[in-house]
């Protein structure tokens, strides 16, 4: 990809090089809706727009702000916002689309949280709820995470790409961009209501025995 053909031209070409851990950057600009930012810097798997935010679904009222209404998200944000309710409002949305993932069910198709329990419930047998359907989306990032901390990956992997903290030279969006300091501040809310250790990136041990998954808590901090 970019990342591996800049590193072998070398000459300072790995900072124009659009990707997030060696993941290319999809067509979406994070510059008008800011979560999508967190969501490529945070991805286990980079710059990855399958599992992330669309911030202007969440701006009015209507069919998102519905569904995730049933999660405690009570109002609308906007776009640019990137406060502690952004933090929140990101994780339970890619935990609902890394869950989707798991199952195979279209992104596009408009199916409300009770009719995926639904699906899920008469295609499986399993009399699953909506906070367990919340849960495997959840534990799936945790596990991805642990993964990536096995295998070197560290906070400081974490990185939304410069070229967002830049603002658009021309067109209606002229001066618009993501200001870093925003984006970094938004960074640590998001470990934080995750349950990921500010230092390291990894999920805590707390996190992973509360997911059920403490095989996972063993392996990465060992034995308690």
């Amino acid at each position: 990809g970019t990342l591996r053909a800049a590193q072998r031209i070398g000459r300072g070409t790995e900072r124009y090089a659009m990707q997030v851990k060696g993941q290319e950057i999809p067509m979406h600009d994070p510059r008008i809706r800011f979560g999508q930012d967190l969501g490529y810097a945070t991805s286990p798997t980079g710059a990855d727009h399958m599992h992330n935010i669309w911030d202007g679904s969440y701006e009015s009222e209507g069919r998102a702000m519905q569904e995730v209404r049933l999660l405690g998200v009570l109002e609308p944000m906007p776009a640019d916002y990137l406060g502690p309710e952004k933090a929140r409002l990101a994780k339970y949305v890619i935990d609902k689309q890394v869950f989707l993932n798991c199952v195979g069910l279209c992104m596009f198709m408009p199916y409300s949280l009770e009719q995926i329990r639904d699906i899920v419930q008469g295609v499986t047998g399993w009399n699953c709820s909506i906070f367990e359907l919340m849960k495997v989306g959840e534990r799936v990032m945790a596990m991805a995470r642990s993964f990536n901390y096995r295998e070197g990956f560290r906070a400081e992997d974490d990185v939304a790409h410069w070229r967002f903290s830049t603002p658009m030279e021309s067109g209606p969006l002229k001066g618009v961009k993501i200001p870093a300091d925003e984006i970094k501040k938004a960074l640590r809310l998001y470990y934080e209501v995750r349950g990921w250790d500010g230092e390291t990136g990894a999920p805590t041990a707390g996190k992973l025995h509360e997911l059920g998954i403490s095989w996972v808590a063993e392996l990465l901090y060992g034995s308690s």
